[in-house]
């Protein structure tokens, strides 16, 4: 019998005490878009197709929706995104077995094993949810400041572009190129809190972009 995924616990997590509520569909819905996407990315990465990726985010979401009025996360027991990742791996390799029990008939040959969680997919959670993170801020970022300033500063904060290359490409000067840096470098590492304090408990965040 797979373990039960929602386990109470004693403490409650600021991220969920908004969809506690079924009429508050505006809350569902940022959760929802909130970490979708990293559930999403850990399928994905986990070889499923983008469809078999879209089943598992719909089973677990559906699955926590019903038993959401009933569920504490206990913070002290790890990050909430690490239960996430957690409960989307138990979705993950089931469906792989359905997979392979469906190709197994297809086929008629046996259906192959499907390997045991290991220290590899905790590693690659973290990579998702820190590129997860990353993306949410940066979103931020954009919607804070103008296009010019947003595509110099990616450029060469971001992507770590020689300033020689950013002014080529962007036919930007010197000073435009370090002044986009020097400005939204401030203002990346507060979008980069306000989405860890967002998504609750969240990993550090990313060190900051150097200033050259």
């Amino acid at each position: 019998m797979p373990p039960t995924p929602f386990q109470p616990g004693s403490t409650h997590s600021s991220v969920l005490e908004g969809i506690r509520d079924p009429a508050n569909r505006t809350a569902w819905e940022r959760f929802f878009n909130q970490y979708a996407p990293y559930v999403r990315a850990l399928a994905e990465r986990n070889g499923l197709r983008h469809a078999d990726a879209e089943d598992v985010v719909q089973t677990l979401f559906s699955e926590l929706a019903t038993r959401i009025r009933t569920f504490d996360y206990d913070r002290a027991k790890g990050r909430f995104h690490t239960w996430l990742a957690g409960a989307a791996l138990y979705r993950i390799r089931d469906l792989q077995r359905r997979n392979a029990r469906r190709d197994a008939r297809e086929t008629a040959f046996p259906a192959p094993d499907v390997p045991a969680p290991d220290d590899a997919f905790a590693v690659l959670a973290e990579e998702e949810w820190l590129a997860h993170v990353r993306h949410l801020a940066l979103e931020r970022l954009r919607a804070q400041v103008s296009p010019r300033q947003f595509e110099l500063f990616h450029a060469a904060a971001i992507e770590e572009w020689p300033t020689e290359k950013t002014m080529r490409v962007y036919t930007a000067s010197r000073d435009a190129v370090y002044q986009a840096k020097h400005r939204l470098t401030p203002l990346w590492h507060d979008a980069l809190r306000a989405v860890l304090a967002d998504l609750d408990a969240p990993p550090p965040p990313p060190p900051p972009p150097p200033l050259t």
